[in-house]
């Protein structure tokens, strides 16, 4: 069973956080680049960076924490184990998108000033 529900989890989590950052590399785009319209190569630059430290970060996370998964016996340990791990994976991508904010922000104070 624990082979099903990694390869379960993986998948989740994968389309999660690809699903996400796509979103977010697209909407925020317009959001970055009003903070930085007289270079918009710096402002796709930022865009694309965060996209890919996001990517490189949450699916690292969600393959790390299969190490600690715990030995699966029946169906409802896999929904609560897949469950408990999305939510963990859910929070982080959640948390990173408000510093993600904040940082493109604080750029936009330094190289305003």
């Amino acid at each position: 069973m624990n082979q099903i529900t990694y390869i379960l989890y993986i998948l989740i989590s994968s389309f999660i956080v690809i699903y996400v950052g796509n979103f977010c590399y697209k909407n925020g785009k317009v959001y970055i680049l009003n903070y930085f319209p007289d270079d918009l190569n710096f402002g796709n630059g930022i865009n694309k960076l965060l996209r890919i430290a996001y990517y490189l970060l949450n699916l690292g996370l969600a393959i790390w924490t299969l190490q600690a998964m715990r030995e699966i016996y029946t169906v409802a340990e896999i929904i609560l184990e897949i469950s408990s791990r999305l939510s963990y994976i859910i929070l982080i991508i959640a948390s990173l998108h408000f510093i993600n904010i904040y940082s493109v922000y604080l750029i936009y104070k330094h190289f305003k000033n």
